[in-house]
């Protein structure tokens, strides 16, 4: 695939959360005028459980390949989501658990995008730039986390809409969540 269209698909998604944000909360009201408050917590619920077990799902086929790297993406993995748990404990918001799966799919798309762009690490290698901003995940990360933060500070100006620091973390440990996916499913050169 052209490099344009990845990153073209990569920036139409980025598009698509800030051109969102300032509706969600009416879109959440009417969905829950629709099929009720209870429902759409749970369908939020069931997308997040989904995200758990497709995740736990990789690390056991790893294990099963018997991957060196299937330990760690398991135990990150899973300190990813108990670190939410954790949060969401102290801000019992079920709609909070949304920005995993979000700056998750970000994230990986930024790789794919990211990862077909060698004019841009040449440049960098040549023009004597540490090892790690050459780091694909490092780019996608940074990127991610830049997005993730630029979209809770862009709701400082949304009315009805709240800046908050869990909401970054999340941002974060999404896009993290979705590199380490995009880690776990590559094969070792």
């Amino acid at each position: 695939m052209n490099v344009l269209w990845r990153w073209g698909v990569a920036i139409v998604y980025t598009v698509g959360i800030f051109v969102v944000t300032p509706y969600l909360p009416q879109i959440i009201q009417a969905a829950s005028s629709k099929w009720s408050s209870f429902g759409v917590s749970r369908f939020v619920l069931w997308v997040e459980i989904g995200l758990a077990v497709l995740i736990i799902g990789l690390a056991i086929v790893f294990i099963v390949q018997k991957k060196r790297k299937s330990a760690i993406f398991l135990i990150s993995a899973t300190g990813i989501f108990l670190l939410s748990l954790f949060i969401y404990q102290i801000i019992p918001n079920p709609y909070e658990f949304t920005h995993l799966p979000e700056y998750a799919v970000l994230s990986m798309l930024l790789f794919w995008a990211w990862n077909k762009t060698k004019k841009s690490r040449e440049e960098m290698k040549s023009a004597g730039k540490p090892r790690i901003f050459m780091n694909t995940y490092f780019q996608s990360g940074a990127i991610t986390g830049m997005v993730g933060s630029a979209d809770e500070i862009y709701q400082l100006i949304i009315p009805g809409r709240y800046y908050t620091w869990y909401d970054i973390l999340l941002n974060i440990l999404g896009g993290i969540l979705g590199l380490l996916i995009v880690w776990g499913m590559r094969r070792k050169k």
